[in-house]
C-alpha cells in the first residue's frame, strides 16, 4: 500500500461530505453518528474514573466521537486536530467549543503529558504499520501517565471489509485501508507500550483498543 493517503483526498472528501445533497453522503453522515456513539459509549466505559478530563482526537474528521465522549464528562477541554484544512472548518462550525488545529498525527504540536484520553478514529489504517506506530507513540506521549489511549480501525474479518468495501472497488471513498486482525491489534498496542489492553468489535465491522499509558 502507499505510504500515505493520496494528497487531497481527504480536503476533497470534506468539502463534499459535509455539504452534500448526495444520497450517499447523507446515508453516511447518519451511520457515522450510530458508530460514533458507540465508540464514545465504549471509551467513557474504560475513563469512567476520570474526573473532568481533557480528551483528544487526532486525525479527527467531524469530531463526532469526541462530541459524544464529551458528553459523558462534565466540564472536560476537547482538542480536535486533523491534517485536513477542511475537517477542521467542519468541526469548528458544528463543535465551535473545541480546540481545533490542523496538524499531523506524526508529529503532534502538543507537549508531553497533556490529556487524559487521547484518540484515533478510523486512521492508521491508511499508513504503513511503521507510520501507524509513529502515531501511536505520538498520542502515547502528549498522555499523562496512567491514562487512556484509544484507537479504531477497520476489523479485517468483517462483512464490511471482506464484502462491502471490495464490492466498491476503485470507487471507494476512503483511500486505500490495511485493517487489522484482534490479534494483531492488541499485539501492536502492546507493542508500542500500553497496558491493561482491551479490543472491542463494534457492530462487527472495527475494532475498537485501547489501553493505559505506563505510570510513573
Amino acid at each position: 500500500m502507499p505510504d500515505q493517503p493520496v494528497p487531497g483526498l481527504w480536503d476533497s472528501f470534506w468539502a463534499i461530505h459535509a455539504s452534500s445533497d448526495d444520497l450517499f453522503h447523507q446515508l453516511l453522515w447518519r451511520i457515522r453518528f450510530i458508530f460514533s456513539s458507540a465508540y464514545a459509549r465504549h471509551m467513557a466505559k474504560l475513563t469512567a474514573d476520570l474526573q473532568s478530563p481533557r480528551l483528544l482526537e487526532v486525525g479527527c474528521g467531524s469530531a463526532r466521537t469526541l462530541h459524544f465522549l464529551a458528553k459523558h464528562f462534565k466540564a472536560s477541554q476537547c482538542y480536535a486536530l486533523d491534517l485536513s484544512p477542511q475537517a477542521i472548518q467542519v468541526v469548528r462550525q458544528i463543535s465551535p467549543d473545541f480546540q481545533t488545529g490542523v496538524a499531523s498525527a506524526l508529529a503532534l504540536p502538543l507537549p508531553a503529558d497533556s490529556f487524559e484520553v487521547s484518540f484515533s478514529i478510523g486512521l492508521i489504517e491508511h499508513f504503513t504499520r511503521a507510520q501507524a506506530a509513529q502515531m501511536m507513540l505520538e498520542k502515547l506521549r502528549v498522555t499523562r501517565p496512567g491514562c487512556w489511549v484509544g484507537v479504531v480501525v477497520p476489523w479485517q474479518s468483517s462483512v464490511y471489509n471482506l464484502i462491502v468495501r471490495k464490492a466498491f472497488g476503485r470507487h471507494w471513498p476512503f483511500g486505500e485501508e490495511n485493517p487489522f486482525r484482534r490479534a494483531e491489534l492488541r499485539h501492536f498496542l502492546t507493542a508500542q507500550g500500553l497496558q491493561e489492553v482491551q479490543i472491542f468489535v463494534i457492530y462487527g465491522s472495527t475494532l475498537l483498543g485501547a489501553g493505559r499509558k505506563p505510570s510513573l
